[in-house]
């Protein structure tokens, strides 16, 4: 793939990449689980050394499954009822997978785990004993993103393929779209594919030096029409920024309106984000309890507090978004 220069093509494209017109964004009510008594308003780049708690969660079926350290995988109903589906107390998981089938889980030092259906995880070979911190689906393909720069290729049985890269970051997010595969890194690379095997590296700090600040990556989404990439910039500030084509990142301003329609500037740290294709508006889960949310208006984005915890995971079924995070903390969201 072709990137071009920014330093040409930013001040023509750049403003027009993010300008969405549409309606105003939708009240957040509901919660479930009670919020912890203290928090801090400074910014901290989060520290997951020693995290308890909920790392992500994922549609299945008809409910959600969610998954995190001690090795906790757990179903979550749409009415929030958590049962557990398994455990594995040496593993701490960072991600998880689903073809609406099989569900595969992966975390800490190459391990795996799947359920072909059955409501039974099994561990099985990664290949590597290496941080698995994300996995995608792309065209059949299961792709798995690690610890010091490695993509691991295989299908819903496995993985038999790795394949490494020259990045200087770890893989830290991936996501796919029917034609293509996204991955970013912590050291701000942004890795993509259309084969899952062949990919090409995006220095999005060095090409952009004097542009945007220099920013590490926590997640990557792929829309229909959008990548979203969510970040924190080397003061730590947090990023939130956009592309068509991936060859071109506009970043969205982040001024907002709260529940009690005061203005005010994000300070807290992006950890996930969830799109919802029926209104054209990204969810997205940071540091602090807080949840932003990026309708095609510039200027209508709004946050509302749902917890002191940080949040970590978000999903969604029709006009219900469930999301989790420290301390297995669990909140349900109705929108409209």
């Amino acid at each position: 793939m072709l990137f071009l220069n920014p330093k040409i093509v930013l001040f023509v494209l750049g403003s027009f990449l993010s300008l969405f017109p549409g309606s105003e964004i939708d009240r957040l009510n509901s919660g479930i689980n009670p919020d912890k008594e203290s928090s801090s308003n400074a910014i901290d780049i989060p520290d997951h050394t020693n995290f308890n708690g909920y790392k992500a969660i994922i549609r299945y079926r008809d409910e959600f499954l969610a998954a995190g350290s001690d090795g906790r995988i757990d179903r979550i109903s749409l009415s929030g009822k958590v049962t557990n589906a398994a455990n594995f107390p040496a593993v701490n998981f960072n991600c998880l997978l689903s073809d609406n089938q099989t569900v595969i889980a992966a975390g800490n030092n190459g391990n795996v785990m799947i359920d072909p259906g059955t409501g039974i995880f099994h561990k099985t070979n990664s290949g590597t004993d290496k941080d698995i911190n994300a996995l995608a689906l792309f065209d059949g393909a299961v792709i798995a993103g690690t610890d010091g720069g490695e993509i691991l290729l295989g299908d819903p049985t496995g993985f038999a393929q790795i394949i490494p890269l020259d990045l200087k970051g770890n893989i830290v997010s991936v996501s796919a779209g029917s034609t293509y595969c996204y991955g970013v890194t912590d050291k701000g690379e942004i890795i993509h594919s259309t084969d899952g095997i062949n990919w090409d590296i995006f220095d999005f700090n060095k090409e952009y030096a004097g542009f945007y600040k220099t920013c590490s990556f926590t997640n990557v989404l792929v829309t229909e029409n959008r990548i979203a990439v969510a970040g924190i910039n080397e003061d730590g500030s947090p990023a939130i920024l956009f592309s068509t084509q991936g060859s071109v990142w506009t970043e969205r301003d982040l001024n907002y309106t709260d529940d009690h329609g005061m203005e005010g500037y994000l300070e807290d740290l992006p950890s996930d984000i969830f799109y919802d294709e029926s209104g054209d508006r990204f969810f997205v889960a940071c540091s602090n309890g807080k949840l932003l949310v990026l309708p095609s208006c510039t200027q209508c984005n709004a946050i509302s507090a749902l917890t002191n915890e940080d949040l970590e995971g978000i999903s969604g079924i029709d006009k219900t978004l469930m999301i989790v995070g420290e301390n297995f903390f669990i909140k349900r969201v109705d929108i409209r």
